[in-house]
């Protein structure tokens, strides 16, 4: 648990957060970054967040911008992680349609991932192609 915010920020050679937080469930945001209790910045080599285990941002904003590599923001459904009146900003990241963002099970190859509507659009949700939203 982080019981203020995540702030990652212009770290090179990271690909996902998985290792560096593998049972991180909760981010309190007893005390804000700005309105923001996790910020992913200009993470050049970020492919992933990988924060499978995520389940809970009790409060704050989340704001993932500028990570030209970074993929899976279309298939995180962050209405069920957030507080209700929580926003997520999500700029000049890689374009979905150069990410070919697949959750597990979604090609009929085992148990597929749950299913949500967020931002309008009705799919899968998982964090990787490995990992699964729960």
């Amino acid at each position: 648990m982080i019981t203020e915010y995540l702030l990652i920020f212009r770290v090179y050679g990271l690909q996902t957060l998985r290792d560096l937080f593998p049972n991180l469930m909760v981010v309190k945001g007893v005390s804000l970054f700005f309105n923001y209790a996790v910020v992913i910045y200009e993470m050049p080599h970020l492919r992933e967040i990988g924060l499978h285990r995520l389940t809970n941002v009790i409060r704050g904003d989340v704001r993932i911008e500028k990570n030209q590599e970074l993929c899976h923001l279309s298939t995180i459904d962050w209405s069920l992680l957030l507080s209700s009146g929580e926003s997520v900003y999500i700029f000049g990241n890689k374009q979905v349609e150069e990410c070919g963002d697949v959750c597990p099970g979604a090609m009929g190859d085992g148990e597929p991932c749950a299913m949500t509507k967020f931002n309008g659009q009705r799919d899968y949700r998982c964090w990787t192609s490995t990992h699964c939203q729960k």
